[in-house]
């Protein structure tokens, strides 16, 4: 894992330092691309590799003037319940409120300000959504993101992922400090083959919906 933090030029502290990525989740943190996921059984760390990934990122980002490294991260799981109780309780077991305090209210937030040795500061702040069907879509029309983490992919709708992608690479503000990477990161169980996944991952018959994957991909 020291490789993956040093190519960051993260500096590692206690809730980093414990952190000892699986094979997969190592060759997960060390790609760049636009849309990642992970698959895997319970219990395999994956969902922990997202929330590192959004911490690696984090630090990674080129700070602004004012020595901020600023970003904004949608943290999506399919209903309120398990937002609290699985994403929200993964994502304080490695992030402790003591470091990133959570804010329980509408919309629930998290954030992280955290002072680095070079001087600057880390400034992370993570929005905690529920989309459970479609019309949820609008959910995220409000916000601009730099990254979007999708908690359990095999539960939501494609129609998220799409509208996903349009929200992140929008914060911070070019103006301000052009971000260092932005897109959308992913863990799943596995799922049946006519789930939009699997067309990502493995490719479809139909060549007009192989064509819609592959412009998403483009993009």
């Amino acid at each position: 894992m020291a490789a993956v933090l040093d190519r960051f030029g993260t500096a590692t502290g206690p809730y980093i330092g414990d952190y000892n990525a699986e094979p997969t989740c190592a060759k997960f943190h060390l790609s760049d691309a636009f849309i990642r996921g992970i698959r895997g059984p319970m219990g395999s760390g994956k969902s922990v590799a997202c929330v590192m990934e959004m911490v690696i990122r984090a630090h990674q980002q080129a700070p602004d003037r004012h020595g901020k490294r600023r970003t904004r991260w949608g943290a999506i799981r399919n209903t309120y319940g398990e937002l609290k109780t699985t994403t929200m309780k993964t994502f304080s077991a490695w992030v402790p409120e003591s470091i990133a305090p959570i804010n329980r209210g509408e919309p629930m937030t998290a954030r992280m300000i955290l002072r680095l040795p070079d001087r600057t500061t880390v400034d992370m702040e993570v929005v905690f959504i529920s989309c459970d069907k479609p019309a949820d879509v609008g959910k995220l029309k409000s916000f601009d993101l730099t990254g979007l983490w999708i908690n359990e992919a095999s539960e939501i709708d494609q129609a998220i992922l799409d509208m996903g992608t349009g929200r992140v690479g929008r914060y911070p503000e070019k103006k301000d400090c052009p971000f260092t990477w932005a897109g959308v990161i992913m863990d799943t169980n596995s799922m049946d083959d006519d789930h939009w996944w699997y067309g990502l991952a493995e490719g479809v018959d139909d060549a007009e919906e192989q064509a819609k994957i592959d412009e998403l991909k483009k993009h």
